[in-house]
């Protein structure tokens, strides 16, 4: 019997966090050779720790100066003195982000889909609206900004721990051209102040958040889709509770990493330097101590907001409120434009990666 998940395919993840939270709330994986938290409190414990920290990513000699310098000033990925200058600078530019109405953004992505024709939801709104709907607020005309969409997924090759050197080769080239469209407008923006490693900062940051909506935007935008299409009285639910709750219930995000930068104790148990962490955001979402019930879909249960699928203390997410407008704004959308929503299949294959949980494809039509 699994207690750590592998494999996305196959697998009862709320079975295997119910279970844990039970049976196995704090334990050490000997296999995996790391830590796992499940519970809310031990999960809390671990991101508001004032002793652990992002792990770091692996240097990589092919990688070329700017993807180097992105690895290094990003928010995400910085510890220490360096964290609270990237926040800071990362702050700077989410503050120059215009409101941009994402119903607005969908329709336009929509407008190209004729009235009741299948279409992938993945492909054609969830890749793209987060970033769109930055992008827009940045003022990026529409070239920039195409180009900037077209290579995301290469992109967020940046955040990856295990990189081959055909990823590398890939990356390099996208990096170079992101980096000179992002200072562009971020000297637009009236952001540079002329001092190279504070304006090299910005520029990351604002690169870093671009990156930062690719995977948690997609699949909260598929996620609160399939919610809305399964739980939604379309005339009276409350979008903003309907975004909560799949938050908790269902959310993109499952898991984060953390290292004890030294030894730790933690519901008892000494985490020493250096070990490895991984914190279940995702059980911590179902923990029976915190929510009611914490197994079915509730909007009207009243601490749905206290999930911890955007994290918490310094490495929270900056994108909180953005994401949750996103989906609101679309989740209204669709309700006032469209009588009926379906979606075309029942079986789902999910992207590799473990720390999210994705949908490959979700195949809609829209009336």
């Amino acid at each position: 019997m699994n207690n750590t998940i592998l494999n996305w395919e196959g697998t009862d993840y709320l079975a295997v966090y119910l279970r844990q939270l039970k049976e196995n709330p704090l334990y050490y994986d000997p296999d995996l050779k790391i830590w796992v938290t499940y519970s809310y409190a031990y999960c809390k414990a671990i991101l508001e720790h004032p002793d652990v920290r992002i792990p770091e990513l692996p240097v990589y000699d092919t990688l070329n100066d700017r993807a180097r310098l992105l690895t290094d000033k990003l928010v995400r990925l910085s510890n220490g003195e360096q964290h609270v200058i990237s926040r800071a600078a990362a702050m700077a530019v989410f503050q120059k982000v215009k409101a941009v109405n994402a119903g607005q953004v969908l329709g336009e992505l929509l407008a190209a889909i004729p009235t009741g024709n299948e279409f992938d939801w993945v492909a054609v709104v969830a890749k793209q609206l987060p970033v769109r709907l930055i992008l827009k607020g940045l003022d990026f005309d529409e070239e920039d900004a195409n180009y900037v969409a077209e290579n995301l997924q290469t992109l967020v090759l940046t955040m990856k721990p295990d990189k081959t050197e055909q990823e590398i080769q890939l990356l390099n080239p996208v990096v170079e051209t992101v980096y000179i469209l992002a200072e562009k407008y971020a000297a637009r923006a009236g952001l540079l102040a002329g001092e190279k490693d504070a304006d090299d900062t910005i520029i990351c940051n604002l690169i870093g958040l671009i990156i930062q909506c690719f995977d948690g935007g997609r699949g909260l935008l598929c996620n609160a889709l399939l919610a809305m299409t399964t739980y939604a009285d379309n005339k009276s639910t409350d979008w903003n509770k309907l975004a909560d709750e799949t938050l908790r219930y269902d959310p993109p995000v499952h898991n984060t990493r953390r290292v004890a930068a030294r030894d730790i104790i933690i519901g008892g148990q000494t985490i020493k330097s250096g070990e490895a962490i991984l914190v279940v955001l995702a059980a911590a979402n179902l923990d029976d101590n915190v929510f009611a019930n914490p197994q079915n879909f509730n909007i009207l249960r009243g601490n749905n907001d206290r999930h911890l699928t955007f994290g918490l203390g310094g490495h929270n997410c900056l994108a909180k409120y953005f994401c949750i407008d996103m989906a609101v704004d679309v989740c209204r959308f669709l309700a006032e434009n469209y009588g009926q929503i379906h979606i075309l299949q029942k079986e789902f294959t999910y992207e590799p990666q473990l720390n999210v949980r994705l949908v490959k494809q979700l195949m809609v039509s829209l009336k």
